[in-house]
Order: structure tokens, then C-alpha cells, then sequence
């Protein structure tokens, strides 16, 4: 999971590229595409992390009551001047209370780790496919950065002519021989169609003024 720091580029970093009226339409769509996942991104990592921790404060608690039963066993045992107490049978009520406390506690653990886990699994498209954009954001970044520091250097000399090949044999390197731009990348399918639903949202309706 990528800390808050990241999440907070990661929103920098969109909001950046949608800005550029002039960048390639490419990175424009896949920078507008993470802008409208990080909402729902960081909804989902708020509700992950407080029900992972409502599930490690339940661990912790069958844990207390559990040693806490046992050191109560091995005092009455252990007191001095006076014979070992027998364990205790299912009738004594002392034993019934801790039990019931640490069968109770372990429902609980047990009823905190499914939610947990139902929510992974209803976050997991959330999760996977922004963290598959924000690689691809950034890669194209990257890429234009280098290309852009070449383009300067190669500007004032004679070499610019070889600029294509510079720039193709980059792109070759970088995205190890896949065409992002492909009609049939699965990522430009996914930001292409996310964005249609996007702006096929209603407009809120205007508030009546008298």
C-alpha cells in the first residue's frame, strides 16, 4: 500500500499533467484518469487501514483475556500455605465467565478479519488499477523529461537529426517493447472508458434564487 506522502504526488502529479493544455493527449487522459481514481483511492485506504486496525485491537484483547485466565489459574495453584486448587471444573463460575469473555472476544477477532477481508476484496479493482495509472503517469514522465533534456541538448548542434532515432530507441527501453498508445492497451481501454462514465454524470441541478 503507497504511504500518504505518495498518494499526496500522486494527486499533485494529476492535477499537474490536466493543466497542461498542450501535453499529448495521452498523458492528458491518464492524468485526468488518476485525478478521478484518487478519491475513491483514498476512501478505500481509510477504510482498509481503521478495519485492520479494529481487527489488531481485537487480537490484542483475546490475547490480554486469554493470559489474563491463565495467570489466574497459576496464582490460585501457586499461593502459598495452601494446597493446589483443582482445576476448575465447567460448572465454576469463574471459569465460565473467562471463558464465555474469551470465546466472545474471539467471535469478535474472527467477525473483524471478515470484514477486512470483504473489504479488500470490494477495494481491490480500486487499488490495482490506480497504482497500474500512476506507474503509467509516471513513466510517461519520465520519458518526456529525458526527451525534453536531450531535445535541449541536441538543439543547438547538428545533431538534432538524430532525435527519432534517440527518441524510438527510448521509448523501446522504457516500455520494454509495448505500445501504450495501442487502441488495445488495457489501460487506455480502462482510463478511456472510466472518463466516458465521468462526464456522462448529471450536472447537480442549479439552486432556484427568488
Amino acid at each position: 500500500m503507497r504511504t500518504d506522502m505518495q498518494i499526496i504526488k500522486a494527486w499533485c502529479l494529476a492535477l499537474l499533467v490536466v493543466s497542461f493544455s498542450g501535453c499529448a493527449t495521452s498523458l492528458k487522459r491518464e492524468g485526468q484518469c488518476l485525478a478521478s481514481l484518487t478519491p475513491d483511492f483514498l476512501h478505500a485506504t481509510e477504510e482498509l487501514a481503521s478495519l485492520e486496525s479494529d481487527w489488531r485491537l481485537s487480537l490484542v484483547k483475546g490475547k490480554d483475556l486469554f493470559l489474563s485466565s491463565s495467570l489466574w489459574l497459576s496464582a490460585e495453584s501457586d499461593e502459598p500455605g495452601r494446597p493446589a486448587r483443582p482445576f476448575p471444573s465447567d460448572s465454576d463460575p469463574l471459569k465460565a465467565g473467562s471463558t464465555d469473555r474469551y470465546m466472545e472476544a474471539r467471535r469478535a477477532t474472527l467477525e473483524a478479519y471478515a470484514r477486512l477481508l470483504e473489504a479488500r476484496l470490494r477495494h481491490q479493482s480500486t487499488v490495482d488499477w490506480y497504482g497500474r495509472v500512476y506507474d503509467r503517469l509516471r513513466t510517461r514522465l519520465e520519458e518526456e523529461q529525458i526527451l525534453s533534456d536531450v531535445r535541449l541538448v541536441l538543439l543547438t548542434g547538428p545533431g538534432l537529426i538524430f532525435y527519432p532515432i534517440i527518441r524510438w530507441n527510448l521509448h523501446s527501453v522504457m516500455w520494454d517493447g509495448h505500445d501504450p498508445d495501442a487502441d488495445s492497451d488495457s489501460i487506455t481501454l480502462y482510463c478511456a472508458d472510466r472518463l466516458s462514465k465521468v462526464t456522462a454524470l448529471p450536472e447537480p441541478a442549479s439552486v432556484q434564487m427568488e
